[in-house]
């Protein structure tokens, strides 16, 4: 299946079509990590069904490995932790041979544990599949679909230390310098692998996960819809950098719609530069959530967001808390139904932070889109159909 003609930013210039033109000597089902990297190489047209539960931390030989099984021989956490500890003497970032050995380290299970698809391919998981311990690169790529699939814990075995707190590197899928992708019917999680479970080392929590589904470096014309992102701290970040240096401002142009967000702390989606729709997502927060809340709705640098008849369930949240401004100036909001009542988040939010207060964004009007929704209608729809496992 292709993107549909109007289906959100992913449908301009050319359309989303995938691996649809893959001859059949080009259409592979694959069960094992290995050959599912094999499968996604060059830029031929593809199609490449996942099948089962394929984890990436798999050996040639199907065999499991650890974290150790990669350690360059000059590395072990244990030193890496008793070398770097602030108490101890230790000041600023890590460096030296034993940063080195970690970096070597983080280089081999990197690409061990990296998908990285070509141009014109679709990835399909069949039935209810999913992949895990790894990560998706789509990088300096274009015409790309994934469907239908579960992406689970992108595990960084090897943080580094920078002087003040621990950083992974791994998003579940990161879409880099790379235009024309449809991400649709994915479940994306921490696999119940949850940040809150890993220990404090030298005051601060050890970071394996980074992002969940970040779009960086100037890549545009994206549709991310129908999926179910769940249990995260950092969701969807749209460009990474303040800074100017990707040429921006007619770039990240995404579309966000009928996704859930279930117990997510931030990012869904925090943007710099993009003209992102953001329509018809249900978010869910409980109280049992192994995240806090902070915030849905991240207004970043010239970021121009747009988002329309979006439904929030957020046990213990105040409405002014859904838009946090990171240096934005506008957002269009309309038709939010929050906590059972209709109510308007962007004046929710300049009540509840007059000295950091945003303007209505008049700047644009998304014109690809299929039907609107009213935001009471979001969560049967969303509940029912998004996620791996339901598309049609």
């Amino acid at each position: 299946e292709v993107l549909g003609p109007r289906d959100g930013w992913g449908a301009a210039e050319g359309g989303t079509t995938g691996g649809a033109a893959a001859d059949p000597e080009n259409v592979f089902r694959v069960d094992t990590w290995a050959g599912l990297q094999q499968a996604v190489q060059g830029d031929q047209p593809k199609i490449v069904y996942v099948e089962d539960d394929i984890s990436a931390m798999t050996g040639a030989d199907g065999a499991s490995l650890s974290c150790e099984d990669f350690n360059d021989p000059d590395y072990a956490w244990e030193d890496y932790v008793e070398t770097y500890d602030p108490d101890a003497g230790w000041e600023g970032e890590a460096s030296g041979p034993l940063e080195e050995a970690r970096e070597r380290s983080y280089d081999t299970h990197r690409s061990h544990v990296m998908l990285r698809p070509g141009s014109n391919t679709t990835i399909v998981g069949a039935g209810e599949a999913s992949i895990s311990d790894g990560f998706v690169l789509l990088e300096s790529v274009e015409n790309v679909i994934i469907r239908n699939l579960g992406v689970h814990d992108a595990f960084d075995c090897f943080p580094s230390w920078d002087g003040e707190a621990w950083d992974a590197q791994y998003d579940n899928i990161e879409v880099s310098r790379t235009e024309h992708v449809w991400l649709d019917h994915l479940t994306l999680s921490d696999g119940g692998n949850y940040d809150r479970d890993f220990p404090v080392v030298h005051g601060a929590r050890v970071e394996h996960h980074d992002g969940l589904l970040d779009v960086v470096r100037g890549s545009d014309m994206v549709t991310i819809s129908w999926n179910r992102a769940e249990g995260h701290d950092k969701t969807m970040l749209f460009g990474n950098t303040d800074s100017d240096r990707y040429d921006e401002w007619d770039k990240l142009r995404i579309t966000v719609h009928h996704n859930r967000f279930d117990n997510i702390t931030q990012r869904a989606p925090r943007v710099r530069y993009g003209d992102v729709h953001v329509y018809n997502n249900l978010y869910t927060h409980s109280a049992d959530s192994p995240y806090d809340y902070q915030y849905s709705l991240g207004v970043g640098v010239e970021s121009h967001i747009y988002a329309q008849n979006n439904h929030f369930r957020l046990k213990g949240v105040e409405a002014g808390e859904v838009i946090q401004n990171w240096r934005g100036s506008v957002i269009h909001e309309e038709g939010s139904v929050f906590n059972g009542r209709r109510v308007d988040l962007l004046e929710a939010h300049n009540a509840a932070n007059p000295e950091n207060t945003l303007a209505p964004d008049t700047s644009w009007t998304p014109q690809l889109h299929n039907r609107i929704h009213p935001a009471w209608a979001v969560p049967v729809l969303v509940k029912t159909k998004a996620g791996a496992g339901n598309a049609r």
